[in-house]
C-alpha cells in the first residue's frame, strides 16, 4: 500500500482490508480481460485458419477440375489424330470424326474463355454490348444452335404466361449463364433420363426464368455456397467451380440475380434468374 493511502487509512481510521480487498478485484479484472483477450485472439486464429484449409480445398478442387476439362478434349483430339495417322478412312468417317474434334475444341475454346472472362468481369473492364432482346427467343435459338451439347438431356422449354420477355441484355453472356446451368443440370444428373425444364414466367416489371432438373440436388447447407468462386457440391471434381460464380457474376451486371432451391439430395434443383423486363408502354 502506498504511504498517501497509508496516511488516509490512519487519519480516518479506515478498515485496511477494504483496500486490499479492492485490490484484490482490480487485479482478477484485469486477470479477466487478459484470459479473455487471449481467448478472442485464439478463436480468430482459429477462424482464420479454418478459412486458410478451406480456401485450399477450394483451389485445389478448382485445379482437379479444371485441369479435368482442358485434359478429357485434349485427349480425345489426340486420339482421332492418331486414327487419321494410322488409318485409310472413307471421306464420311473423316468428317463425322472431324466433327467430333470440333467439339472438342469448342469445349476447349469455352473454358479458356470463362477464365478469361471471369477476369475481365471482376476487373470491371468487360465491354457489355447490351441490347434490347426477347429472352424466351434467345433461349430457344441457343438450344436449336447446339443440340450436339445437350444430347444426354431432356430439355423442355415453355412460357408460363403468353407475354414477351425482352430484356436490356449482353446476348453473350447470357448465353453464357444458360450454357453454366444447363451444363450443371447434365454434370450433376445420375438419373435413368435427365431432364430440365426451362420455365418462363413475368413478375411485373420482372421476369423469372426457372432450370428445373430432376438431378442429384442438393444440401439445404450447401445452398448458399453454389454460387461462391471454386466452391464444388461434396467432394466432387466434376467442373471447375466457376459456372455459377460466373453466373452470379454476369447477372449482376445486367442488375438481375440468380437463387437455388432443392428439396435435398436426389430431389433435383431449381436455378431461378430475375431479370428486368422491358415493357414497351
Amino acid at each position: 500500500m502506498s504511504d498517501s493511502v497509508r496516511l488516509f487509512v490512519e487519519k480516518n481510521k479506515v478498515d485496511a482490508s477494504q483496500f486490499l480487498a479492492t485490490d484484490t478485484w482490480v487485479t482478477i479484472l484485469i486477470t479477466s480481460i487478459l484470459v479473455a483477450i487471449i481467448l478472442a485472439g485464439t478463436i480468430i486464429i482459429f477462424v482464420y485458419y479454418q478459412k486458410i484449409i478451406q480456401l485450399y480445398r477450394m483451389q485445389q478442387n478448382f485445379i482437379n477440375g479444371f485441369t479435368h476439362e482442358l485434359k478429357t478434349p485434349v485427349a480425345s483430339i489426340r486420339l482421332f489424330l492418331d486414327t487419321f495417322k494410322k488409318h485409310e478412312l472413307s471421306r464420311e468417317d473423316q468428317l463425322k470424326y472431324i466433327d467430333f474434334m470440333i467439339r472438342d475444341a469448342d469445349r476447349l475454346a469455352d473454358n479458356v474463355g470463362q477464365i478469361l472472362n471471369l477476369g475481365k468481369i471482376e476487373d470491371r473492364s468487360f465491354n457489355m454490348n447490351n441490347s434490347r432482346v426477347e429472352l424466351f427467343e434467345l433461349a430457344s435459338e441457343f438450344l436449336e444452335k447446339n443440340p450436339h451439347l445437350f444430347e444426354s438431356i431432356e430439355i423442355n422449354i415453355k412460357k408460363i404466361d403468353h407475354v414477351e420477355y425482352f430484356s436490356f441484355i449482353d446476348t453473350a453472356l447470357m448465353e453464357m449463364v444458360f450454357m453454366n446451368i444447363i451444363t450443371n443440370a447434365i454434370r450433376y444428373n445420375d438419373s435413368n433420363r435427365p431432364q430440365l425444364n426451362i420455365e418462363f414466367n413475368s413478375l411485373g416489371k420482372k421476369m423469372s426464368i426457372s432450370f428445373i432438373d430432376n438431378g442429384m440436388g442438393i444440401k439445404k447447407s450447401e445452398q448458399r455456397n453454389v454460387f461462391k468462386k471454386f466452391y464444388q457440391v461434396g467432394k466432387s471434381t466434376k467442373g471447375s467451380g466457376l459456372g455459377l460464380y460466373l453466373s452470379s457474376q454476369i447477372l449482376k451486371l445486367q442488375k438481375g440475380s440468380i437463387e437455388v432451391e432443392s428439396r435435398g439430395e436426389g430431389q433435383g434443383s431449381t436455378f431461378t434468374i430475375i431479370l428486368p423486363r422491358e415493357i414497351e408502354s
